[in-house]
């Protein structure tokens, strides 16, 4: 319940579709890993994947799978 909370009051007037941020997890991926404030240049994908599991765990994934192409 509390999640559901959480995730209701950080809805926002414009935000974007699942496929919208499908399109953009790889880039933004790409963009935390070089260190980048992702959260500053993609707020909205930020904001979707804490309010969407299916995307989080799209970008769980694909974090994943970078960050072992890196070692």
């Amino acid at each position: 319940l509390k999640q559901w909370l959480k995730r209701i009051y950080a809805t926002q007037e414009i935000e974007i579709s699942c496929s919208d941020c499908f399109k953009m997890i790889s880039a933004y991926v790409e963009r935390e890993l070089a260190g980048e404030a992702v959260e500053t240049i993609l707020p909205m994908v930020k904001q979707h994947l804490d309010q969407c599991r299916a995307c989080q765990e799209e970008y769980e994934i694909l974090r994943e799978l970078a960050t072992m192409d890196v070692e």
